[in-house]
């Protein structure tokens, strides 16, 4: 007798329910398109129906909280693209885990000065959702993935071994700071150059006395 287990078939989706996703994306979309460009205050709903071609009925109907939670899922959205751009960029480099997280750190900072990840995430996202849930939500992208660059970087012996969750907190302020002054600044190429040159500066002094 066989024991090979029957394979089971690949769970089709509906077409309503692939309707149903095709929609949500197209009014997130199209949030972050009218909120980048516009700002919050001035962006209606109506707009962003029109934008994505959909009734306003629909609009509630997948954002009952109306604008203010379509924000939210614009503000994630936009962070998990950065975060799959950076984990992209970390994966390609081929030098060492130093040379990877000097090559993330000039990545990010080059996405600040990006108008959409500007405007929305940094200039528009602490007004709209309040310091603290923005904060939150800005850590719940990014903590992991600085805490797994540091970990490389202390199991490398490039940087000494120091609690992980403080010093990675530590480098998200920085980098959140920066990410500020640059979306306010009248100079952010001038901004970010300056802030690259802080942090790397501050990364510099956490390697051994040999290196």
């Amino acid at each position: 007798m066989s024991t090979t287990k029957p394979r089971r078939a690949p769970v089709r989706r509906s077409r309503r329910d692939e309707y149903s996703e095709s929609t949500r994306a197209a009014l997130v979309n199209s949030a972050i398109e009218l909120f980048a460009e516009t700002g919050y205050a001035a962006t209606s709903l109506d707009a962003i129906a029109s934008s994505s071609r959909v009734t306003k009925g629909a609009l509630y109907h997948h954002f009952p909280g109306g604008k203010k939670e379509l924000f939210g899922a614009a503000f994630d959205q936009i962070e998990r693209d950065v975060h799959e751009r950076l984990s992209a960029v970390l994966e390609a480099d081929r030098g060492t885990p130093w040379d990877a997280a000097v090559t993330a750190l000039h990545a990010f900072l080059d996405m600040c000065l990006e108008p959409v990840y500007r405007r929305v995430v940094w200039q528009e996202g602490p007004h709209v959702m309040g310091f603290g849930e923005w904060w939150e939500c800005e850590e719940r992208h990014s903590l992991g993935l600085i805490a797994s660059i540091l970990e490389r970087l202390m199991d490398a012996g490039q940087i000494v071994r120091l609690p992980i969750e403080p010093l990675a907190r530590t480098l998200s302020g920085a980098l959140a700071s920066a990410a500020t002054a640059m979306g306010v600044s009248d100079e952010p190429q001038r901004t970010r150059e300056d802030f690259e040159q802080v942090i790397a500066r501050l990364l510099q002094g956490l390697r051994p006395a040999d290196q």
